[in-house]
């Protein structure tokens, strides 16, 4: 009975942990979308944090080892965002987009259109996945704010080296106006473009290692957990207060590992053109 009061404790401490450091956790205010994309990614921690739990908990019915209750809704929780997985999709996603937003620009500044208006006309074929930083352009100049001001304001909503580059050739344009804004665009269109191609063989690159790291975690949890289930005798020194708390710290010192390797894999962060990343001035 101590020992499921015990347990009892530890689940509810980590719990209310949890739900501490994720109240805490400051978030700007966000516009609806976001906000229903945060919403379902809490309920799936909330998903992970559960089944965790019962795995945890059946585990250590099965095989006495009360650190499954701690380590496997730690696992279920971060090996997820731990394992490493690619962040160029969206990257590549958002350039393409930004490709496809600024030839339509050209198709409408051809039309003898304003760069305002071309804007303006434009939010109702933005592509999706700049489809929320293209309105809030379209609003701020509908609400008055100086195109230059607006434009400025819609680099720091790309945040990306690429995006100062089109801002950039969108600021100049606004200043020089005539037909070679048109061509301006264009030629930003193709180094956008070549931009994309060069990722897209980088990512193919990276996709290998990337799948190799996925296999092998894999592998270490299923071995792992055949070895605790099927032979006991070979984890017995882990029975122990000792050596499960020794248990906990390999747990750790893997998900560490897991860590390292997602960092790894990350794209690098370029820097800004127009304005320092991070610099909020």
């Amino acid at each position: 009975m101590d020992a499921i009061l015990a347990a009892l404790l530890v689940i509810t401490a980590g719990v209310a942990i949890w739900l501490l450091i994720a109240g805490l956790r400051p978030v700007a205010a966000p516009s609806t979308p976001r906000r229903q994309q945060l919403t379902r990614s809490q309920r799936k921690q909330l998903q992970l944090l559960a089944a965790g739990l019962a795995i945890g908990l059946l585990l250590w019915i099965i095989t006495g080892y009360i650190a499954a209750v701690i380590a496997a809704p730690v696992l279920a929780l971060l090996a997820p965002q731990l394992i490493p997985h690619s962040t160029g999709k969206t990257t590549i996603e958002r350039l393409t987009a930004m490709e496809e937003w600024t030839r339509s620009l050209v198709g409408l500044l051809g039309a003898s259109a304003a760069i305002e208006q071309a804007i303006i006309a434009s939010r109702s074929s933005a592509p999706e996945a700049l489809k929320e930083e293209i309105g809030m352009l379209v609003a701020r100049l509908q609400n008055g704010i100086p195109i230059e001001q607006a434009l400025t304001q819609f680099g720091d909503d790309l945040d990306d080296t690429t995006g100062d580059l089109l801002t950039g050739s969108l600021l100049l344009g606004t200043r020089r106006r005539g037909s070679g804004l048109a061509r301006l665009l264009e030629g930003t269109a193709e180094t956008i473009a070549d931009d994309v191609a060069a990722r897209r063989q980088i990512e193919a690159d990276r996709a290998k290692p990337r799948a190799n790291a996925r296999f092998i975690t894999v592998i270490a949890v299923v071995v792992i957990a055949i070895e605790f289930l099927f032979n006991p005798a070979y984890v017995e020194p882990y029975r122990t207060g000792l050596g499960q708390v020794i248990l906990i710290g390999l747990v750790a010192l893997f998900l560490a590992a897991l860590w390292w390797m997602n960092i790894v894999a990350r794209d690098p962060k370029g820097q800004r053109l127009l304005r320092p990343t991070g610099d909020p001035s």
